[in-house]
């Protein structure tokens, strides 16, 4: 019994590792996550069915119903049906149509709906998973009694339930292992590329997407403005009121910026009190005109550094835009904005000036 139950273990670790793999960028996969979580435990159940572990009395049992379980309390209700009825196909085409495959289908369907409806239940996911494990069994039950009488199944049903309960709590400590490693590996992936302040683009992800958009605008013949903005006499927000403040201060106009960008446009905090937005397929005109609105936007903006206390603070904006504002030296609209700003904060700040300002004025 031992070593049947051996390889079962195995099998159903294997299978939550792999899927644990595709779960960490659901999004790379060709079929919607659900569907191919779904298939994929009703094939898990499938070979499970097939490693039976040998009881007394000539009896065997598997750890079919674990896959729909699993499946339910870490995915979705609808995986679990949809692995509940690969099972009971699976079952009747391997075996053929008989009554006690009837009963053995309808008793792994039954599991499926059950474990669907258990999801909604408000608990921890072993006392979810095990909950589920107990109904299951206590189907499985009924099902052997159909097909096998109650005596035997008294004789053999024991094993039955304490193997599926000691294996419930493998797949639990594992499935949550699992789990911790992808909500790591998607914290690390997130840190990567957003701003920890103000989740906006960080600077790294700033230089990928302006290489990008700058690309995608020579290919396609689209316009790219971006604007560069800065706020004014920083320094004195921390140096007044605590660097605390200073970051109440920038996490709030992170969401100002976003606020008033288009939802396509890319914000993103390219460090200090420095910010961009790049505005995707837009002439220099009506970036001109974005960037009038955010500052104004931004002057008018009350940003609380407590909960009762609020100051006022301005930006300095730079504009450039591809391929509006080229030069003969062939500077890229980076640099553009960026003494585009140089010259808004050198004439006063709280103001937009574009790289055309630049230039009358040199």
């Amino acid at each position: 019994m031992l070593e049947p139950l051996f390889i079962n273990v195995c099998v159903f670790i294997s299978f939550l590792y792999f899927a644990g793999i595709v779960m960490r960028n659901p999004q790379r996969s060709p079929l919607p996550s659900l569907l191919l979580m779904g298939v994929f435990f009703g094939i898990l159940g499938l070979v499970l069915m097939n490693f039976t572990i040998p009881l007394k009395h000539n009896s065997m049992m598997d750890l079919r119903h674990l896959a729909i379980i699993t499946v339910a309390v870490y995915i979705g209700w609808v995986p679990a049906l949809i692995s509940a009825f690969i099972i009971t196909a699976g079952r009747l085409l391997m075996f053929g149509v008989s009554p006690e495959a009837v009963v053995a289908g309808t008793a792994m369907f039954s599991i499926g709906i059950l474990s669907g409806l258990m999801t909604r239940l408000r608990f921890g996911n072993l006392y979810k998973l095990q909950m589920m494990n107990i109904v299951s069994l206590l189907i499985v039950f009924f099902a052997l009694i159909k097909n096998i009488g109650i005596t035997e199944t008294l004789k053999v049903f024991s094993y039955h339930f304490f193997t599926s309960l000691a294996v419930g709590f493998i797949a639990y400590f594992i499935a949550e292992q699992i789990k911790r490693s992808n909500e790591q590996y998607h914290l690390l992936e997130q840190s990567a590329t957003k701003d920890f302040l103000t989740s906006l683009n960080n600077v790294r992800q700033f230089d990928v997407s302006y290489n990008e958009a700058l690309k995608h605008a020579h290919e396609r013949n689209e316009k790219l403005s971006l604007l560069l903005i800065d706020i004014d006499h920083f320094k004195n927000v921390n140096d007044t009121f605590g660097h605390h403040a200073g970051d109440m201060v920038l996490k709030e106009l992170g969401k100002v910026l976003k606020h008033h960008s288009r939802t396509f446009d890319i914000v993103s905090r390219n460090g200090g009190e420095e910010f961009s937005i790049l505005l995707l397929d837009c002439p220099h005109s009506h970036g001109m005109v974005i960037a009038e609105r955010i500052r104004a936007a931004v002057e008018r903006h009350s940003f609380f550094i407590t909960e009762e206390q609020s100051i006022r603070i301005t930006i300095s904006i730079g504009v450039s835009t591809f391929p509006d504002t080229l030069s003969q030296d062939g500077e890229e609209i980076f640099e553009q904005a960026d003494k585009a700003l140089y010259l808004a904060k050198r004439t006063g700040r709280n103001k937009v000036c574009d790289f055309q300002m630049v230039q009358a004025i040199h």
